[in-house]
């Protein structure tokens, strides 16, 4: 569809339907330092999706390489850039369909120096059911080897993402994960309930990780209906009051066919959010941490392998 990361986009029904939120120029001047990029694919079949996300890696690294960006795996990266007034690339996996049943395929992605894994998106795959869509389910655990994978994870420092997870099967990760999870992008139940969104058992189990929530900007994960900035505020305070907020970061969901909120157009109004937790009285501490700050902490706690494994280095 045309779509350039180098180049600035201004598309405005293609912005409404979801898509033409991000690009260089804008993530430049919404401030941006470390930016996560999610992988998708479509989930039938399964069969390709592994090989889609490694095209999709190459594309980015081509993409990084020409425009003098980081090529990103550690906070140090991500200092690197805010020195160097650069971009940090880092990529996450939407959905364990990606890895096809197939353990080699979780390595494979370690090796390309992917950060987080999502363990379902909007399909039921061999490790877990999703919180809506096709098979979804509340109940359903982790599968067998959905706890295999988690140990893995933890054993090569890859993020476990819990975001789109049925609520038996994120507990259960919870539990089992032995480093930080994390939500990358998810509403508040509490809030404003949705199947989508988490609730107060599921932020108490994250906390218990020592992991981090990122609150989405897609208005229909926030309230009833389309409004400003203003929408995030009950779901940022609520977690802030029920487990602080070393547990909170941005979730934006830019360009995941999502409607952001009025004034959250596209990521170059980043500095909206700041402006909002400055309005409702937050510390420069707290802000600092949901800016960034956690972030980074989860990722310094994901970056030494565990005895046995094997480290990835990353080609420059």
């Amino acid at each position: 569809m045309g779509y350039r990361l180098e180049a600035r986009h201004h598309n405005p029904i293609l912005e409404r339907l979801g898509f033409y939120h991000a690009d260089l120029p804008r993530l430049r001047e919404g401030g941006v330092t470390g930016q996560f990029f999610g992988l998708v694919t479509f989930p039938v079949p399964e069969l390709g999706c592994a090989a889609a996300c490694h095209r999709q890696i190459e594309r980015l690294r081509r993409v990084s390489k020409e425009q003098g960006l980081i090529w990103a795996r550690t906070a140090d990266d991500i200092r690197q850039a805010k020195r160097e007034k650069r971009l940090a690339v880092f990529t996450g996996v939407e959905g364990g369909h990606n890895l096809e049943g197939r353990m080699e395929a979780l390595e494979g992605f370690a090796r390309a120096g992917v950060r987080y894994l999502g363990l379902a998106h909007f399909s039921a795959n061999a490790v877990c059911s999703p919180s809506g869509g096709k098979g979804a389910s509340a109940r359903a655990p982790l599968t067998d080897f959905g706890r295999a994978v988690i140990g893995e994870m933890n054993r090569l420092g890859m993020i476990v993402d819990l975001a789109h997870v049925g609520r038996a099967a994120f507990l259960d990760a919870c539990v089992r994960s032995s480093r930080p999870v994390i939500v990358s992008h998810t509403g508040i139940s509490a809030a404003y309930p949705l199947w989508r969104n988490v609730d107060d058992e599921q932020l108490r189990a994250v906390a218990r990780s020592d992991g981090v929530v990122g609150i989405i900007f897609a208005w229909r994960y926030l309230g009833a209906r389309r409004r400003g900035v203003e929408m995030l505020a009950p779901h940022f305070e609520h977690v802030r009051r029920l487990i602080g907020t070393r547990h909170l970061a941005i979730g934006s969901d830019f360009d995941g066919a999502v409607e952001p909120v009025r004034g959250l157009e596209n990521v170059s109004r980043l500095p909206e959010v700041t402006a909002l937790l400055q309005r409702m009285k937050w510390s420069e501490r707290e802000i600092r941490e949901v800016l960034g700050e956690n972030v980074l902490r989860i990722l310094s706690a994901h970056e030494s392998p565990s005895p046995g494994s094997s480290s990835f280095p990353l080609e420059s």
